[in-house]
């Protein structure tokens, strides 16, 4: 069933509409609000009622019917799983009967789904993801007399890669989605999303560190930072440090995780896949200095993403949405083209 892509985090909501046209897409609505703080915290909704109204808001403006939503991956557990041979109405049972091995959860307080991999005469591969059930039964509580029916919740990463890696590409790839308060680090291999990682260290640090050294509002140093980006700012020694300090955390992680998947070996013992690229999106990740800044001690190319590639070829199309808000709508874009063809 289409439905629009419906991305949220603990500070914003983003939703973006694909409208089928001559075998392509093309961008009907979209737009974003921002959700007070306490709200959702963490990924979890801490005040569903408050959480209802801004969606009987989003209904009233653009009258949304049906919606794909993400879920943090910070709250999710990926996993692959080997399964003998059965019938694929069978599957669903049997990773429920091992489930409890992979995750600290029971299997009635968890929800899960799965893809399947690749069968073999030796069995059945599946990508399972997990959620607590309690994580979308909060999101469903606040759905509930909205007139906004969620037709289908997915791991933000899942999204992600849908929208930045080119359909059908099989390659490994590792995507960094900086946000405001939060990055996303995931690597894709196999068009299948192998493993997730979240560090607290977003836009919002940057914004901090500038309004924290230059005794000036929040929004004063977010036009700043946006005017000046993460190498800019050279002439208060303090600032530029306490910048790259933010930063280098971020980069640190992305060059261990890319260390990580290189030298370790698969559940089966095969050497994994040379990780191709990494895709950079979200809010801030078009910074002036910032793509050069995360490329320093990879050993692959760092290059913001084009979140349309799935979309529409762009030959004849100009989207309604600029390339750099696009790095924002990267979640929303994949939910939105979650939709068979």
């Amino acid at each position: 069933m289409p439905a629009v892509g419906l991305d949220i985090s603990d500070t914003s909501m983003r939703f973006i509409e694909l409208v089928e046209k001559r075998k392509a897409f093309v961008i009907g609505r979209f737009g974003e609000r921002a959700i007070p703080r306490g709200i959702i915290e963490s990924g979890e909704v801490k005040k569903p009622a408050d959480l209802r109204a801004l969606f009987v808001a989003l209904k009233k403006e653009y009258g949304l019917d049906f919606v794909t939503m993400s879920l943090p991956e910070e709250k999710a557990y990926l996993f692959d799983m080997h399964l003998p041979k059965m019938k694929q109405n069978d599957i669903r049972g049997a990773i429920e009967l091992g489930l409890e091995d992979h995750v600290p959860l029971r299997a009635d307080e968890a929800l899960f789904d799965y893809d399947i991999e690749k069968e073999t005469e030796n069995g059945i591969e599946v990508s399972v993801s997990v959620v607590p059930r309690s994580l979308v039964d909060g999101y469903l509580e606040a759905f509930s007399g909205s007139g906004i029916t969620p037709i289908a919740f997915e791991i933000e990463a899942q999204s992600l890669a849908r929208a930045v890696v080119p359909e059908g590409d099989k390659h490994s790839y590792m995507i960094v989605d900086f946000g405001r308060t939060r990055t996303g680090i995931a690597v894709v291999s196999e068009g299948t999303v192998e493993f997730t990682s979240t560090i607290l260290v977003g836009g919002d640090s940057l914004t901090e560190a500038i309004a924290k050294n230059m005794n000036i509002s929040y929004d004063e140093a977010e036009k700043i930072k946006r005017e000046k980006g993460i190498s800019g700012i050279t002439e208060n020694e303090n600032l530029s440090l306490a910048m790259m300090s933010a930063v280098s955390i971020l980069r640190d992680e992305v060059v261990k995780q890319q260390t990580y998947w290189q030298t370790h070996n698969d559940d089966y013992g095969k050497k994994r896949p040379t990780i191709q690229k990494v895709y950079l999106c979200g809010g801030d990740s078009n910074l002036a200095g910032f793509v050069e800044y995360l490329a320093q001690g990879l050993s692959v190319s760092v290059e913001l993403a084009n979140t349309l590639v799935n979309v529409n070829t762009l030959d004849e199309y100009v989207p309604e949405v600029s390339f750099s808000d696009s790095l924002r709508f990267a979640t929303a874009l994949g939910l939105a083209l979650r939709r068979p063809r």
